[in-house]
């Protein structure tokens, strides 16, 4: 009743409409004489069943149903319970269609002659009622019928095995079409979900275990064309999830069961065609989780031919960084690099064989270089401001090239990895020096030049321990952490000294967990010279070039005593050494004790020295504290631990340094307290 009052309202304003128009025109040719316009009538309100009268509607009468703004009432009553009845009428349908089968009414056959027809009858019915302005009753009808067709053709091949598989094939992707040009006619995505979901659904359902990956994949990928021509024209958003959700689950789902020897080109191909498809994606988690996807069968389906397998996956990576371009989205461009080296790195380590450096290197060069240029081909040639995605990139492309290729090159090239490393960082150098010529000097970015610099400089600072032990690892990320925080600070960007702060965690890390206990037995090293106090040395030194460029903000300060602190952890390492070296087992422990206790006190005794001659209280702060500390571990453990030679060099030799320390301070009194008071 709701809905044919709506209908009732709308035909007597329109015809009122119309008679207004056509008096105009009359008057306007002269035919009659100009009249005076009837004002607009009142219609009377319309009662229903249960007699309350329905609100007139708004004056916009022409407007399309679904461009006016719904009741919550209308909107259940039209829409929901329409389509609940609809459902609801087709499990009653399958009830008494079970009840008749069950009591063989009915046959084979006719089961299926009779659900055809009801589908068909059920769209010409849809088709109807939407002729007549029930748009939304009328998409329910029709969705019923688009459902039975698909349950009869299913249950003409799995159930009664009446026709081959092709026939119910093609008759269900028939529906599928037929479904969609409804949605078209009607405006209707509910209708085109509905569809594409059971065209989706069609090559699962009907399957009969054999793989034919060129017929299921073709048509997969036509109904990708289907989904993104909807988006297209419609712009139905949505459907371009559907569609990527759909085909990767039947690409991967076909790739676990059926994947076999000699399916790789077939399979390599339609990946390479899904992704081409989804790189015109609107939605950008289609485009990130495509390229990933795509990335990852491509690795699976070239488990040990490293040569088509780094060309498939160095031909996406160019395409992601074209589509970044052309399509303006900056953040494909890292996506494409993290994605390139995370996927060899998983492909290298999984499947592992005997790797040809001369097949792997120019395939894994020309990726290098790829990536290497997008950044200042934006800067140089397109004009383009960079920021972060470019950075990104800069940065981690440099990281895993240069990890790839010492993996290859450490075997059979050892001895030219320093000459490669030199030549990478000259690379860098190059780069920087011609973005820094080619950039306007009153708008120049600093920022790409320092960055490549700072990687240069890392490389070159590893160019030299390269060839040694393990420890060129805690030296490497040290040198790294002090270029980030100079580019940080010469930037002026807070995220770099964050980066160089996280790297520093973890070369202390390092330093506490593996180069500490490099040397098993104190005979293996010599004393001061030995890989341990280096690694510590390079460690302290960087921590103390960050905190000089730094010495303006209020990093300085822990990194500056971080450097002091691993200084004192290596000569506190050599001091032990030196002393499992010199005396008897039994004394050891002795020797150890006053040797660290001399150390400290000498070190303490060192830094108040440079504080007065420097004019720094940070060195006078940390020195005084430190013979605190001296102190307290002689007056608590030595005195009762030591025995009484050492408790004697350790009592006096403390006192000593403690008589020196307390006459540089009366020696220069007057000069400590005016920097006080300045």
């Amino acid at each position: 009743m709701d809905a044919l009052s709506e209908a009732i309202l709308r035909l007597l304003r329109w015809r009122e409409e119309t008679d207004r128009r056509l008096a105009r025109i009359e008057q306007a040719l002269g035919i009659i004489a100009a009249r005076e316009e009837p004002p607009p009538q009142t219609v009377p309100p319309v009662m229903t069943a249960t007699k309350v009268p329905l609100a007139p509607l708004p004056a916009q009468s022409s407007a399309p149903e679904s461009d006016r703004p719904r009741e919550f009432e209308t909107q259940v009553g039209l829409t929901w319970i329409s389509r609940i009845g609809a459902v609801t009428l087709m499990f009653g349908v399958a009830f008494i269609f079970k009840y008749a089968i069950d009591n063989q009414w009915i046959g084979e056959r006719g089961r299926i002659i009779l659900g055809v027809l009801a589908g068909i009858i059920c769209l010409l019915i849809g088709d109807r009622i939407w002729r007549g302005g029930q748009h939304t009753y009328a998409q329910a009808i029709s969705g019923l019928g688009i459902a039975v067709l698909y349950l009869s053709f299913y249950a003409s091949f799995a159930f009664y095995h009446l026709l081959p598989q092709a026939w119910p094939f093609v008759l269900m992707a028939l529906t599928t079409v037929i479904s969609v040009a409804l949605a078209l006619r009607y405006q209707a995505p509910s209708m085109a979900a509905l569809g594409l979901i059971g065209g989706y659904l069609t090559p699962v359902l009907l399957s009969n275990g054999v793989g034919r990956p060129a017929v299921l994949f073709g048509y997969v990928f036509l109904l990708d064309l289907g989904a993104t021509a909807l988006v297209r024209i419609r712009k139905w958003r949505g459907f371009e999830i559907l569609a990527f959700l759909a085909t990767a689950f039947l690409y991967w789902t076909w790739f676990g069961v059926h994947f076999t020897a000699g399916k790789e080109t077939v399979a390599a191909l339609f990946a390479l065609l899904f992704y081409a498809l989804f790189l015109f994606a609107g939605e950008p988690l289609v485009l990130f989780a495509s390229k990933v996807l795509t990335a990852g069968a491509l690795a699976g389906i070239w488990p040990s031919n490293p040569t088509a397998f780094l060309a498939t996956i160095a031909a996406v990576a160019a395409a992601g960084l074209v589509a970044a371009d052309l399509r303006r989205r900056p953040l494909l461009a890292p996506v494409a690099a993290g994605t390139f080296w995370l996927v060899y790195a998983a492909w290298f380590a999984v499947f592992r064989g005997p790797a040809s450096v001369g097949v792997m290197l120019p395939f894994l060069t020309t990726a290098f270089l790829l990536f290497f240029a997008w950044a200042p081909w934006r800067a140089l040639a397109c004009g383009v401001a960079l920021r972060s995605p470019e950075f990104v990139v800069m940065s981690l492309n440099t990281v895993a090239y240069y990890s790839a290729a010492y993996d290859l090159l450490t075997l059979e090239y050892r001895a030219y990895l320093g000459l490669f490393t030199v030549a990478l960082a000259g690379l860098h150098i190059a780069l920087a020096a011609e973005i820094w010529r080619r950039s306007a000097r009153e708008a120049r970015d600093t920022r790409p030049v320092l960055l490549t610099l700072g990687i240069a400089v890392t490389l070159l600072t590893l160019a030299a321990p390269i060839q040694f032990t393990a420890y060129r690892i805690t030296i490497g990320w040290a040198a790294e952490a002090a270029a980030l925080t100079w580019i940080g600070r010469r930037a002026q960007n807070q995220r770099l000294v964050a980066a160089a702060a996280c790297v520093f965690a973890l070369v202390l890390l390092r330093l506490w967990l593996i180069d500490s206990w490099m040397y098993p037995k104190p005979t293996d090293y010599s004393l001061l010279s030995n890989a341990r106090f280096f690694a510590f040395f390079v460690a302290a030194g960087s921590l103390w070039a960050s905190a000089y460029w730094l010495r303006s903000e209020k990093g300085a300060l822990p990194a500056y005593v971080a450097g002091h602190v691993v200084l004192l952890w290596g000569l506190m390492l050599e001091v032990t050494g030196w002393a499992q070296r010199t005396a008897d087992p039994q004394n050891v422990a002795n020797l150890k004790s006053t040797a660290i206790s001399i150390l400290l006190a000498v070190y303490a005794l060192l830094l108040i020295g440079a504080g007065v001659a420097s004019r720094t209280l940070i060195n006078r702060v940390l020195g005084l504290g430190l013979i605190g500390l001296v102190v307290v571990k002689l007056y608590i453990y030595d005195v009762w631990l030591l025995v009484r030679i050492y408790r004697i060099v350790a009592f006096a030799a403390l006192g000593a340094l403690l008589l020196i320390t307390s006459y540089l301070y009366s020696r220069y009194r007057e000069k400590i307290e005016a920097l006080w008071r300045e």
